[in-house]
């Protein structure tokens, strides 16, 4: 599914058919974007710059004030087919209080309710559904989700939109309140999905760091407007556009930075600060030994 945004505008005031964009206070303004299928997008942004407003337009959560969103260059609203939004899985932060069934399987099959499907039918699409996000279905199916660790719950709650078998998947803020293995765990899962299915996956984040290590594009919205839009490493890379957000360089890259000035060595991967410490001990380490070899060579 490709989307496109056009001139996009929303605000909660009201006004007129008169109106023009300029003459209304807007919590995101004129935004023009192309999203394609099949992309790992990024969306970052301080609170209040208009991130959750964008993506409750795309998912049709709110319709536009001005502009246009499009869904396969069709406008969902301005054609009356609104079940193209349908098209589009949201989930939003922990997702898992929203559980309630007495078993995983239930709640999963949740979705399918009105869905025509036979019991067959639906009990072998919540299996492919728990298999897309790392969860055994003979080991988990007749569990109840509140026994469940965090990241497991969480696992349950994107299942119940896999289930759907969604072409985009919304995700606000999915790393949340998990420790560092299931962030690592839950990315792994979103990868799984878009390369194996297809699936285009954005999401919204303050974790810099995640950024760098997991989407192919970064969106960075300020004041209801897209002030940056590329690659993450080359965004957050940016002296003038870190300062004019009140950000930090990540981490991770101030490291890589560290060992390409004092080794000649350029790390490409990975960007989490954990998995760069090692390798920068590492290096100073070799770089220890061969000065103390040096140092044994001296008459």
């Amino acid at each position: 599914m490709n989307i496109e945004l056009s001139e996009v505008s929303f605000t909660y005031e009201k006004r007129s058919r008169k109106t023009k964009v300029t003459d209304i206070s807007c919590i995101l303004q004129q935004v023009n974007i192309d999203i394609q299928s099949g992309e790992m997008l990024a969306v970052a942004g301080k609170s209040g710059s208009g991130k959750s407003t964008f993506m409750q337009l795309i998912k049709g959560f709110l319709k536009p004030s001005f502009g246009d969103v499009l869904l396969d260059q069709t406008n969902p609203f301005t054609s009356k087919r609104p079940e193209l939004f349908d098209r589009i899985g949201f989930i939003f932060q922990y997702p898992e209080h929203q559980l309630f069934s007495v078993t995983v399987a239930e709640d999963i099959a949740f979705g399918l309710r009105h869905s025509g499907l036979t019991p067959e039918e639906k009990k072998a699409k919540v299996k492919r559904a728990m298999e897309a996000v790392g969860l055994d279905y003979d080991a988990f199916a007749e569990r109840s989700p509140f026994e469940l660790s965090g990241g497991e719950k969480r696992r349950v709650a994107i299942a119940g939109v896999v289930v759907l078998e969604p072409e985009l998947i919304i995700l606000d803020e999915p790393t949340a309140g998990l420790d560092y293995p299931s962030r690592t765990s839950l990315f792994d899962m979103l990868h799984r999905l878009n390369k194996e299915l297809g699936t285009t996956i954005i999401w919204v984040s303050h974790q810099l760091e995640e950024m760098l290590g997991h989407a192919s594009r970064l969106l960075i919205i300020k004041d209801g407007t897209i002030v940056a839009d590329g690659l993450p490493q080359s965004l957050l890379s940016d002296p003038t556009l870190l300062a004019s957000l009140g950000w930090e360089k990540p981490p991770a890259l101030v490291l890589r930075e560290l060992v390409l000035e004092a080794c000649g060595i350029e790390i490409n991967h990975p960007y989490n600060i954990s998995e760069v410490t090692p390798l920068l001990i590492s290096l100073f380490k070799k770089q220890q030994r061969s000065l103390e070899e040096e140092r044994l060579c001296l008459p």
